[in-house]
């Protein structure tokens, strides 16, 4: 009569698991650059902007150009990685089946 309840059991386990992975990606920072490596930025696992930096000598070129390319390709790294973190995260708690088109 209770034979059931062991699926249960293991579904209230994986629920908790997931809400600690998705608290872990949350929470996590990473951080891309762009090629040169004269911007640097930093983004948490929801994908949101947290940092950036930009070399001074680059800022002192006056390329206006060339910070906006270094920005968007820093930025888009940073993201980039951050997706890919995830992935590997939600796919410890799946077992090794890839999920990365539920995340992108």
């Amino acid at each position: 009569m209770l034979k059931g309840l062991g699926d249960i059991g293991q579904l209230m386990k994986m629920q908790k698991e997931m809400k600690n992975i998705q608290k872990n990606i949350k929470k996590a920072k990473v951080s891309g650059m762009c090629a040169d490596e004269s911007v640097k930025a930093v983004v948490n696992g929801e994908f949101s902007l947290l940092e950036i930096s930009i070399d001074p000598e680059l800022v002192k070129t006056g390329d206006h150009k060339k910070i906006e390319k270094n920005v968007y390709y820093a930025v888009n790294d940073a993201i980039d990685k951050a997706r890919n973190y995830a992935a590997e995260e939600m796919k410890k708690m799946a077992g090794g089946m890839d999920l990365g088109g539920l995340l992108g």
